[in-house]
């Protein structure tokens, strides 16, 4: 029987040549260590010396024939376009990368493969290297018939056969965008092939075209050596990947399951403590911005496999297929801080969820990630064996299932502590069959529901304990301990803040309007739990009295809403109520000029920091800023996004200090564009 989340595995088959490192050049060695060279595609010549900027190298053939020491640099003319395959010899040392970056000034250099290599930049077994500041595409054009341009490509690929551990790469700031790599799952029925698209291809062939690629190989497969490749340290960073297929970024193994292959076993897992298991080390893939939403061909934003020892953090993951974030045969990664929206099914993959921890996975957590908008929101695929601790998570809107518990009986989960708003489907939490026999720990959070009787199933290995049902009538698990059914009190719900994009990153923040009030149910409501994590999603420290319910821990101090057409509150415009998802009985509509302000008055117990929460919208795809005067004198300047539309309302957040007793606080427009509508402010204090 093939089963759900097995459907997406794939990959793409290796170009004998490059894979086996061959390597054809005459390499000519560098002239000395700690050496920049510079390389201008326009005015440059190979016969310069490239030591200077005057006397540039020309070409990508005069780099890729040099063999380079540690300490150096590779400095490429901001604004030159090379095409064809960047792949420069040699190594650096630890605490002495070789630096590919640029000079000058204007757009980062290009890298094109234009489809004629398999990888537009590569290393093969070299370490110590930092990629900096480069855009790298890698395109067949397409023909007339739709998948028939896709192969066996890469923008940045990073692999080795020696046997050895390669250490240190970075990759920072680079632009990768526009590879067609082609769609290979590791299994599925052969019958759905398409042009790009193959099932049945086996571990080693599948899942390894895309933006940025790692990964092992050996020289031979019919008579692999005894030692694996193994890839330690690597970080991604900063970066953006769009429209690459098969992924974005991918982390991945050798294993030895091609048809006249030998198995070693190194990238796949037999149990948590297999010894053949070879896995990568020392993983960070953090900062990015990921998206597939201009080709039907892109599934996996991060594809993390084979890993033991991986952060993935604050990145943006925005429509892609299958998984927006995936680990699989890993150890030991967390996922945190990302914000993961618009998952779709695409190219034959059958799912289409945020987060998932799939086959293999042990000691995964997952937390403070905001997921929404997904089919699936978090998939718990731990087929196998796993375990993994869900927590403090901000999970709503999901088309099809907010958790979906799909894990074989000897896998574990704890998941503790999130808030899960449903408004778009019939399901909160689901799973059937032999999957609801694996052990899951479900307590604290916050199962919101604007459909009835949504789904929250049930099973005698799942253990339901003080969580909180409200919204539309749901069915309580009859063994939850502690159960609370009530209004949550959310701060404003649904949230109708725009989306993390590649300038904002993660938008973290827009979850902040699912917090419940100082009196909610959910406040003191929950059960100790301990190794928590000691923050909550905004980053309050556990507990503050007794353990709250939900994402959010109430913190001390008071909390105080002030409606912008409510006096004591003064508008320089208009109070209206022409645009839906307001607060209260309407918004500020400043007038159109400088000095047309808001103004709020407000009151706190004691002198010391506030932290303020504004709610505003703005229309159009211009924002509008305003100094924060706070009794007289400017406390800070404020940028206000376009939210999208006028009803679309979000939630800036800045600190500033206050007297005791009565403080005025106003918004006062620095263009002739005026403010956002403003809809409320809130003031929290701490004693």
């Amino acid at each position: 029987m093939f089963r759900t989340c097995a459907r997406r595995l794939a990959t793409g088959a290796v170009l004998a040549l490059v894979s086996t490192g061959i390597v054809t050049a005459m390499h000519t060695p560098a002239l000395a260590a700690n050496t920049t060279y510079y390389v201008d595609a326009s005015a440059g010549a190979d016969a310069n010396s490239g030591l200077d900027q005057s006397h540039p190298w020309k070409s990508l053939s005069k780099i890729n024939a040099t063999t380079f020491g540690a300490g150096d640099k590779i400095l490429l003319k901001a604004g030159s376009v090379w095409t064809g395959q960047l792949w420069p010899k040699g190594s650096g040392a630890a605490g002495s990368p070789i630096v590919i970056d640029s000079y000058g000034t204007g757009s980062k250099p290009r890298i094109n493969g234009a489809g004629t290599v398999a990888d537009a930049v590569r290393l093969f077994n070299q370490e110590y290297w930092t990629i900096r500041n480069l855009e790298v595409t890698n395109t067949v054009p397409p023909t007339g018939t739709p998948g028939a341009n896709l192969g066996d490509f890469r923008g940045i690929h990073v692999s080795g056969d020696n046997s050895q551990t390669l250490d240190g790469f970075v990759i920072d700031a680079v632009t990768v965008h526009d590879v067609t790599g082609q769609v290979n799952w590791i299994g599925g029925d052969t019958a759905d092939n398409q042009p790009g698209i193959t099932f049945q291809t086996g571990w080693d062939k599948s899942k390894r075209t895309g933006g940025i690629v790692f990964d092992t190989t050996v020289p031979n497969i019919a008579a692999p050596p005894s030692t694996p490749t193994i890839l330690n340290g690597i970080t991604v960073q900063n970066s953006s990947i769009s429209n690459t297929s098969f992924a974005g970024i991918v982390v991945k193994q050798y294993t030895g399951s091609s048809s006249g292959a030998v198995a070693t076993g190194w990238g796949t897992r037999t149990g948590a403590s297999d010894t053949t298991f070879k896995p990568h080390t020392n993983v960070t893939i953090r900062n990015n911005y990921i998206t597939q939403a201009a080709t039907a061909y892109g599934c996996n934003g991060i594809y993390l496999t084979d890993v033991r020892g991986g952060t993935i953090e604050r990145n943006v993951v925005d429509k892609t297929g299958t998984s927006g974030i995936e680990t699989y045969f890993a150890d030991n990664v967390t996922i945190q801080f990302n914000e993961v929206f618009g998952t779709s099914q695409k190219a034959g993959g059958a799912d289409s969820n945020g987060i998932d921890t799939d086959k293999g996975t042990t000691g995964q957590v997952v937390q403070y990630n905001y997921v929404h908008g997904n089919g699936d929101g978090i998939l718990l695929c731990q087929f196998a064996f796993g375990n993994v601790v869900l927590r403090y998570n901000v999970i709503t809107s999901n088309t099809r299932y907010q958790i979906y518990l799909h894990s074989d009986p000897a896998a574990r989960a704890q998941i503790y502590n999130n808030t899960l708003y449903n408004d778009a489907s019939n399901y909160l939490i689901y799973g059937y069959g032999t999957y609801l026999t694996s052990v899951y720990a479900i307590s604290n959070n916050i199962l919101y529901s604007t459909r009835a009787n949504a789904t929250i199933s049930t099973g005698s290995t799942i253990t339901y304990s003080h969580n909180l049902y409200g919204g539309a009538t749901l069915t309580v698990p009859s063994g939850d301990t502690g159960a609370v059914v009530a209004n949550p009190q959310f701060v404003s719900a649904p949230i109708n803040a725009p989306s993390g994009t590649q300038a904002t990153g993660p938008a973290l923040a827009a979850a902040y309007e699912l917090k419940v009030s100082a009196g909610s149910p959910a406040v003191n409501g929950g059960v100790t739990i301990s190794g928590n994590g000691g923050r909550d999603y905004e980053g309050n420290t556990l507990y503050i009295g007794a353990a709250d319910i939900g994402a959010f821990e109430q913190p001390t101090g008071s909390t105080t809403r002030y409606e912008a057409e409510t006096a004591p509150a003064v508008c320089t415009g208009t109070i209206d109520s022409n645009w839906s998802g307001y607060s209260g009985s309407g918004f500020c509509n400043g007038d159109n000029a400088v000095g047309a302000y808001a103004q709020f008055t407000v009151s706190t117990p004691a002198a010391g920091t506030a932290t303020l929460r504004v709610r505003f919208a703005i229309g159009g795809t211009t924002g509008r800023s305003a100094d924060v005067i706070v009794n007289g004198s400017t406390a800070a300047t404020v940028s206000f996004e376009a939210t999208g539309g006028w009803s679309t309302w979000a939630t800036k957040t800045l600190t500033v200090s206050l007297n005791a007793g009565s403080n005025t606080i106003r918004f006062n427009p620095t263009t002739s564009n005026g403010l956002a509508n403003l809809d409320y402010l809130e003031v929290a204090t701490t004693p």
